[in-house]
Formats: C-alpha cells, structure tokens, sequence
C-alpha cells in the first residue's frame, strides 16, 4: 500500500479521535501506574484518565477545568509554571524525575514528559502529557548485586560531595556500566538516582524530625541553603518549608 494511503487512514483514525475525546483516556486506564492528561492553554484539565482522578481524590467533573496547582496543592505554584513554560516555549519536558503527594498522603515518585499541542497557525494551544510512576527496583535483575557496593557508598556518603565517577571507581564499575546498570535496574541515570536518595533523605528528615533547613540541606550532601531549596523544588515542585508545613507531623503549624 502507498505511504500516502497509510497517512491518509491515520489522518481518519485521528479525526475520529478527535469525535471521541475520551477514547485516549480509556487506553490510558490500562496503564494503572501512569497519569494521563491534556491540558488548555491556560495549564487547566481537558481530559484524564481514572489513575490520576483516583490520585486526586476527587470525581471526574471536579478535577475538568482544574490546574495542577488547584489539584495537588501540596505541590506548591511550580507545576502550573512549568506547565505554561511548555506551553509557552513550545519546548517539550521529557522524562523529568519529580516527587508528588496524592489527596491521600501517599508520596510518589515518577518520569513526567509533556509535551506542547500547537494549531495550524502554529499557536500553543495546550499540552499533552503523562506521568509515569517510578518502579520498584528488581531486585532479582542480574545487574542489582553489581549495584549494591555503589549504593551502599553512595547512601553512606549522602552527606558528601559525591562525584558520580569517584563512586563508580570505588565500586569497581565503570561510567558506560555503571550508565546502563542503573537505566536497567532503577530506570534512572546515575545524577537522577542520586538526587532521588537525596530528596528522599531530606523528606524524612523534613516529615521527622526538627532539624534546621539548612542543617537538612548539609546532612544531605547539599553545599548551601540555596542549591538545596533549588533541587528539592525542581524534584517536589513545593520548597523544603512549604513540604514541611504540609507533611511534617505537626512540627510546623499548616
């Protein structure tokens, strides 16, 4: 068959999506694990699947017409910031590690891509996206017990400027292995795995304990108050004092 017969049943098959708005969201609820949405221009809820309805703690008409922001406040004012900088700049987000808390409490992490919907005037008009729950390591993979010296130095040393390559010397690995290894296992690169044993360290600390913000920051590996607040916001989407006047147990006042 003509390549251009193949693009012209697409075009149909799309055009009958565009009659069935819902259809996407349906194939999307075969996927438990990942949060689907499409979004306006101004960053609010066209269409969703069940997952992050579920995770939203709301009923379908509710979470429609809705912001990130207004959805899950815990995440502070960055998700809808980031959502209209993607629309904005036309400039899709693939694969950007973040931490989120449902209605519920529950903190998952997950690989969030989105990306811009233009018109035929080449206008943003939206977005499209999905966030993809990060999973369990497997433990059972063959590479998981090469692993266990470098996450063992690097969980002993959070606190510690830790060079990704010092890390992977130490532990026998090289870089290119030590790449791959952690793609296969954690499905993550070796920075973002490392931030993620960060993040989740000052999160506990932040939930537990009444340490200082800054103390957290030192007892996470982070130089300053600054360069801490940056990366626990660009991974949670709310700053250090922000999670925990939300999650810490009473230490703060909500």
């Amino acid at each position: 068959m003509p390549a251009k017969a193949f693009h012209d049943m697409l075009v149909e098959v799309l055009r009958q999506l565009d009659r069935q708005p819902d259809l996407l969201g349906s194939v999307f609820d075969c996927l438990p694990n990942v949060l689907y949405y499409i979004k306006d221009a101004q960053a609010r809820y066209l269409s969703v699947n069940n997952t992050l309805i579920s995770r939203s703690g709301l009923e379908r008409d509710e979470v429609i017409g809705k912001t990130a922001d207004q959805l899950f406040p815990v995440t502070g004012a960055s998700t809808n910031a980031q959502d209209l900088g993607v629309i904005e700049s036309r400039t899709p987000v693939v694969d950007r590690l973040r931490l989120y808390s449902t209605s519920s409490g529950a903190r998952y992490w997950c690989l969030s891509s989105k990306f811009p919907v233009t018109n035929v005037q080449g206008e943003s008009i939206g977005l499209i996206g999905i966030s993809r729950d990060l999973p369990r390591p497997d433990d059972r993979h063959h590479g998981y017990r090469r692993l266990l010296d470098y996450l063992n130095y690097i969980e002993s040393n959070l606190g510690q400027n830790i060079l990704v390559t010092e890390a992977a010397e130490r532990a026998g690995i090289s870089v290119d292995t030590l790449e791959r290894l952690t793609r296969e296992v954690f499905h993550l690169t070796p920075k973002q795995l490392l931030m993620k044993l960060r993040i989740d360290r000052a999160c506990r600390l932040l939930e537990t304990t009444a340490k200082s913000i800054t103390d957290i920051a030192t007892e996470c590996g982070y130089a300053d108050h600054s360069a801490f607040t940056r990366q626990f916001k660009t991974a949670t989407h709310s700053t250090p004092r922000q999670y925990r006047s939300v999650r810490g147990r009473g230490l703060h006042p909500h």
